[in-house]
């Protein structure tokens, strides 16, 4: 036990340590955060029984219950638990509060039988692409962002979507912007849009994430929109943001070939430029996507300080929103800076249409 004890101990450090900083920690960062919890509270566990049957005394009992204890004090801010969600009050929403809800699509319509000749993602389900946009309807969101608008050919190169003209059908009077895989949608006007590129603070070659011979090289460079709308006499900014995945995403399943320090470098380049472009802001700003970062990646310290976890209004515990199949890692996040209020939050079940859960969020300008 006390082995088990200062092992896991070690484990815990020098994830610490290395989680964010360095792209071959990526293994250990795919565990499902509790785990950080669950580990140590499980010694502890033991430790005590162990005790209270009334086993010889041991002296290694103590050294095992230290290294449990200090393992889940270091854990504990990685574990995905969401104690603030206990003591959390909400405010209620003024009048003119607006409503945002920000969705992975999982390659958009690409799975409904829609006559195209790319066959679907490999595992994914069938879907009705009128229930896709009776899903999107159903939030009776102000302010829709939207990832993965894209779909995958067989040699599993991205397509472009050409569906802005439906969505301006599905949602008449909506703003609509764009860029690379990502669409907002606002019925507030829209002041300034544009797509924040990831090479000016990409380390190396800054041409080396795009693959040789694409045709569209915006889906590789551009993983944030900012979206700038003016409502109820402020002006907002909405970031839609898909962050890289930590693995190849053109591999599956144990490749190891799916390891890969391009990735990393791609995923501090798309966090250092959304740090830079926040922190050059005057205007209050609401940030939200698919960030393929779990609370136990450390990368995640690369967000402006100013920026605030929403998950406090979540009223969840333990708040999860992938894969909704085996629903065990946040990585869809939410996030405000001063100048906003969080008046609600919940994650809102795809049934079938997505592997995420939507995030949707009742906010309003504070000042």
């Amino acid at each position: 036990m006390t082995a088990a004890a200062v092992a896991w101990l070690v484990v815990v450090a020098l994830h610490r340590a290395l989680s964010g900083r360095v792209w071959w920690w990526q293994v250990p960062e795919l565990v499902p955060p509790l785990t950080f919890a669950l580990v140590p509270a499980l010694l502890l566990v033991a430790v005590v029984a162990a005790r209270l049957i009334r086993r010889p005394q041991r002296a290694g009992r103590p050294v095992a219950a230290a290294a449990a204890l200090i393992s889940l004090a270091l854990g504990a801010g990685v574990s995905g638990i969401n104690l603030a969600s206990l003591w959390h009050r909400a405010v209620p929403a003024p009048p003119g509060a607006i409503t945002v809800f920000s969705w992975n699509t999982w390659y958009w319509d690409q799975r409904a039988d829609a006559g195209r000749e790319m066959p679907p993602p490999t595992g994914t389900p069938p879907q009705d692409a009128a229930g896709f946009y009776r899903y999107l309807r159903a939030q009776h969101a102000d302010v829709l962002l939207l990832q993965e608008y894209v779909y995958f050919g067989p040699d599993s190169r991205p397509i472009r979507v050409d569906g802005l003209d439906r969505l301006r059908r599905e949602f008449p009077g909506y703003h609509v912007a764009e860029a690379g895989e990502l669409v907002t949608l606002s019925r507030f006007p829209i002041v300034l849009s544009r797509g924040i590129d990831l090479r000016p603070w990409a380390d190396g070659d800054r041409d080396a994430v795009v693959p040789a011979g694409s045709h569209w090289p915006g889906f590789y460079t551009v993983k944030t929109l900012r979206t700038d709308v003016r409502a109820g006499g402020e002006t907002v900014s909405f970031y839609n943001a898909h962050i890289n995945s930590p693995l190849d995403p053109s591999t599956r399943g144990l490749d190891p070939r799916r390891l890969d320090r391009t990735q990393h470098r791609a995923r501090v380049a798309n966090l250092r430029a959304l740090a830079a472009d926040i922190g050059a802001n005057p205007h209050p700003a609401f940030l939200a996507g698919d960030f393929n970062a779990s609370p136990a990646m450390g990368i995640l310290r690369l967000l402006p300080d100013r920026m605030t976890d929403a998950a406090p209004a979540l009223g969840s515990l333990y708040p999860v929103t992938w894969d909704e199949r085996l629903p065990w890692w946040r990585i869809d996040w939410a996030f405000t800076t001063p100048g906003l209020t969080v008046h609600e939050y919940r994650l809102v079940r795809s049934n079938g249409q997505s592997d995420h859960s939507g995030q949707r969020l009742v906010i309003s300008p504070s000042r």
